[in-house]
């Protein structure tokens, strides 16, 4: 019986230990490292300006930067992934499936005025089975949500169609 109570507290311990590991992980390098130090607020939209590079294109592959550029004067961070609405000229919007990423992974960046933090986009242009060509009109605009954020921020498109059902692969903010 003894046995069987320690084995049960051993487990649970092991279980405890695991599951603060894990809560610690999650968290930005800076929290973890410091947590006693204070931390710039995150950016919210009214903060950011948004664009997008010039897409390089090659096989149907497409990819581009979409930055955030913190446009007021005071510092804020931004951590995470971003979501994200294709737009045609008229506002309507065009079918859009954001996926996430691995790398780079999160990471929490510093963006004092002026600064910009960019996530990778990834998409085809080649129509897949079932869709025409071209799969879906062109977007104009992307409506773009900042992390922790729920207020969209414009940005121009500087791409062609996305195809894949609006198929776009995001990277974190880096």
């Amino acid at each position: 019986m003894n046995r069987r109570i320690g084995a049960r507290i051993l487990q649970t311990s092991a279980g405890l230990l695991a599951a603060g590991a894990l809560a610690g992980a999650a968290l930005p390098a800076q929290a973890q490292d410091a947590p006693d130090q204070p931390r710039d607020p995150r950016c919210h939209t009214s903060q950011l300006t948004g664009s997008m590079s010039p897409v390089e294109a090659g096989a149907g592959q497409r990819y581009a930067d979409l930055s955030l550029t913190n446009s007021s004067d005071q510092f804020c961070t931004l951590y995470g992934y971003g979501g994200m609405q294709l737009v045609d000229a008229a506002g309507n919007p065009l079918p859009t499936n954001v996926t996430r990423t691995p790398n780079p992974g999160p990471a929490l960046i510093d963006l004092p005025p002026g600064a910009s933090a960019a996530a990778t986009l990834h998409w085809t242009a080649v129509p897949h089975e079932g869709e025409g060509d071209p799969c879906q009109p062109a977007p104009a605009s992307l409506q773009v949500i900042p992390p922790d954020e729920t207020e969209p921020l414009p940005v121009t498109w500087t791409g062609d169609v996305v195809c894949g059902g609006g198929a776009i692969g995001e990277s974190a903010y880096h």
